[in-house]
This record gives C-alpha cells, structure tokens and sequence, in this order.
C-alpha cells in the first residue's frame, strides 16, 4: 500500500469516526499495521483529542463520553420524572427568571 492511499484512508477514516463519535480499533489498526510505533501512538493520541472514540466494538461507543456540564444536566433533566429538585426544569426556569 502506498503511503498517499494509506494517508487519505485514515483521513477518511477520521471524518467517518468525527461524524460518528467512534472509530473501531480493527479499522484503525488496519490502516496503521505497518507504522512505527511512534506513529501509532501519535495518530491514536491525535484521535482522542478530537474527541472520538476508539472502541473495539459498538458495545462500548459511550455517546455522552464528551458532554459538556451544561448538556449533561439537559439530558439528566429530561429522563427525571420532576421528583429531584436538582433535576427539575420549573426549578431551574423559576431560578433564572428571579435572577432577571
């Protein structure tokens, strides 16, 4: 394989796995089999940092790994039943209007 093919392969790879939160590692280690280890690391390193995810198997995809604060509390917000006061939208509302 030559290294330009090689190259627009895990690019392409890349983008598939920003668009999707993930990268299988067998992908990504088919792509990279043949690279120092140096390289290796780098490219895996550079893959974290994007913030997608290297899993072995879909089973393992968390889809709220890289939530922010903010969108934590709206998805906690949205599966609570309104019992918890900290996870309770009017009590948020009420607070941000007094604010006001």
């Amino acid at each position: 394989m030559n290294i330009k093919n090689n190259s627009n392969q895990i690019k392409n790879l890349i983008r598939k796995g920003k668009k999707e939160g993930y990268i299988l590692n067998k992908d990504l280690n088919d792509l990279i089999n043949l690279l120092s280890v140096t390289d290796k690391n780098y490219i895996k390193n550079t893959i974290e940092n994007m913030e997608i995810q290297l899993v072995d198997s879909y089973d393992q995809f968390d889809e709220h790994k890289y939530l922010t604060g903010e969108e934590a509390i709206k998805i906690l917000q949205s599966l609570s039943d309104g019992s918890h006061k900290a996870f309770n939208n009017q009590d948020v509302d009420t607070k941000d209007s007094a604010k006001d």
